[in-house]
């Protein structure tokens, strides 16, 4: 990313209640992947990857923030969840 600082301030003011490690990329790319994977919810609650994607989405989209920075949270949201979808060995 270009700018780590502005996507992480970004981040922060879109999931507010959501409190990241350190103020860097990898910090908003380990909170994308809990919330993707909604390890915040208790397990009998938890919704799929693909509904959880799909709720972040309309949530950068329908925010305030510069469509520049809105482009690089969808990237990143949608990086994370191809890498996770891997990892789990899911088909696309």
């Amino acid at each position: 990313m270009d700018n780590d600082k502005e996507i992480v301030k970004a981040y922060a003011s879109l999931w507010n209640n959501r409190s990241l490690t350190s103020d860097d990329a990898e910090a908003v790319a380990e909170a994308i992947d809990l919330e993707l994977l909604d390890k915040r919810t208790h397990p009998r609650l938890r919704k799929p990857m693909l509904e959880k994607y799909f709720a972040a989405i309309q949530r950068i989209v329908n925010s305030q923030l510069e469509p520049a920075v809105k482009y690089q949270l969808v990237k990143l949201h949608t990086e994370r969840a191809e890498h996770l979808k891997e990892e789990r060995g899911e088909q696309s």
